[in-house]
């Protein structure tokens, strides 16, 4: 049965409430003001229309459900009823709560941006004390997950959160906007993005973005709001921009405590709300003859914290990119190279008795040793191209005068990318090289071979032939391949088999 205007639902008591009319709907279902009957007390209604996947997810939401109605204070919406859905059959799941009719945070937060009115730091420490009192009360029994500017409603100039609880409702009705049980992709937390555990920095996290829309009515990521991975991106890698620069007339307090809720790292971030509680009493603290120095000196110090922040977060999100990098290159390797043996040696190693070929490939690296029979060892090696590492300095000639300049020098391979290089060498150093060229798809590249000789009319051959250049010697050498040098090098689309006769002479 759905719930509309006119419909009769029951409380614990079978009291009776009369819907009286529709004020709204979000991820959960809709909201209704209703009128118990016996007494004309005004409530509001959220049932809670969702169907579950199975019964451990159906009893999650009821356990989570009976935790939120424990909940109580002045600054959170207090749940009076949660029905499951069994008790009433005939009527949905739904949660009979305190009615809350002055809006909520967005309205208000949408009001000062068309005035372009900040509010007041006496009227943020006031918000900033409520909210943390609020969720303090919340988080003792549980975690919000889904704490949002209209997830918080006003009633009679007080702040009240609501929607506690209802993470698994979200979760179930729309998987678009949801993840790990969290309602607004615009307020997760880094660590929901990695699917992680459940803990109430989250809930700070998340309230801390709220925070910096009340100090700078905008909100802390600048991200197209339709776009979830670039809000994943901007979670986990994108700074934000220094509060005080925003809103110059912001407490220093204000910005060092907001800045602290918001911390990417869990470890950085605060622990308690009663931590933040602490930090916002300072506030309240009588002005001395130092504070209007102490403040400017704060300021100061903020300042160089936000750029300090600022470089650890583009070393976070370019480490991220190397990896990413490197397992792309691994990828390639062990798909078109090290498959390919490991076939050719499975053959081998069913066919011959007298000992096996045995293949190693390390989780950390890039490489793959292969030990054989005759107690040869073979290996490759290869190592990903990585920018910072291939900084070198250049002389060039201005009209006669030498200038020094450093400049990024990435190896190339008629005149294309080097995506990554390095060696298949055997124990006696017979081997050859590999390069990893990049393709027109920016992801992948093809693998070309370089097979080194001396040239016939070098005096100094001091090497077995063939022989792989190391890593030191490969960046000058390749630039020579194609020059009359002491070495000549065949430079060719790797062809798999010549590596299989090159592992074969040592088996």
């Amino acid at each position: 049965m759905l719930i509309t205007s006119g419909t009769i639902v029951f409380d614990s008591n079978k009291d009776e409430y009369k819907v009286l009319e529709f004020i709204g709907n979000g991820n959960f279902g809709n909201v209704f003001r209703i009128e118990r009957c016996t007494n004309n007390d005004i409530f509001a209604l959220k049932t809670l229309l969702t169907p579950f996947a199975d019964q451990e997810t159906l009893r999650s939401f009821k356990n989570e459900g009976n935790l939120a109605v424990k909940v109580s204070h002045k600054n959170i919406i207090k749940y009076n009823y949660f029905h499951d859905g069994s008790t009433y059959n005939q009527l949905p799941p739904y949660i009979i709560m305190e009615y809350a009719g002055d809006g909520n945070l967005e309205n208000i937060l949408s009001k000062k941006q068309n005035q372009k009115e900040f509010f007041t730091n006496e009227e943020l420490k006031s918000l900033f004390a409520q909210l943390i009192n609020g969720m303090e009360a919340i988080n003792h029994h549980l975690v919000h997950r889904d704490i949002k500017p209209d997830n918080i409603l006003l009633a009679d100039n007080v702040v009240k959160i609501t929607d506690f609880g209802l993470s698994k409702i979200i979760e179930a009705s729309t998987r678009k906007s949801t993840l790990k049980g969290f309602g607004c992709i615009q307020y997760w937390p880094p660590e929901a993005w990695r699917y992680e555990k459940n803990t109430i920095q989250m809930d700070i996290y998340s309230m801390g973005f709220v925070f910096y829309q009340l100090a700078t009515l905008r909100h802390p990521l600048d991200v197209e709001k339709d776009d979830i991975e670039k809000w994943r991106e901007a979670h986990l890698f994108q700074p934000v921009k220094q509060i005080a620069k925003i809103n110059p007339n912001i407490s220093p307090g204000f910005d060092q405590m907001i800045m602290k809720m918001i911390e990417k790292n869990i470890k950085d971030r605060f622990h308690t709300w009663g931590e933040i509680r602490k930090l916002l009493e300072v506030e309240e603290l009588p002005k001395s003859n130092n504070s209007k120095f102490v403040d400017a000196v704060l300021k100061k110090r903020l300042d160089q914290d936000y750029k300090a922040q600022e470089k650890r977060i583009q070393s976070e999100k370019r480490q991220k990119e190397i990896s990413e990098f490197k397992q792309v290159i691994k990828y390639q390797f062990v798909k078109e190279i090290v498959t390919p043996i490991q076939e050719f040696i499975n053959e081998f190693n069913t066919k011959y008795q007298g000992g096996k070929v045995d293949l190693y490939i390390p989780d950390f690296d890039i490489r793959c040793s292969l030990s054989m029979p005759s107690n040869e060892t073979l290996d490759f090696k290869i190592e990903p191209i990585i920018e910072e590492y291939f900084y070198r300095e250049i002389v060039r000639d201005d009209f006669g005068r030498k200038i020094r300049l450093i400049e990024l020098q990435i190896p190339e391979y008629e005149n294309r990318r080097i995506m990554a290089w390095g060696y298949l060498r055997a124990s006696d150093r017979r081997g050859l090289n590999l390069i990893l060229v990049q393709d027109d798809d920016p992801i992948y590249g093809t693998w070309f071979m370089l097979i080194n000789r001396h040239n016939a009319l070098s005096s100094k051959r001091d090497r077995a032939e063939p022989f792989p250049f190391d890593f030191t010697e490969l960046e000058k050498e390749i630039r020579l391949i194609k020059s009359m040098h002491i070495y000549k090098t065949e430079h060719r689309v790797l062809d798999i088999e010549v590596l299989k006769q090159f592992i074969g002479e040592y088996v």
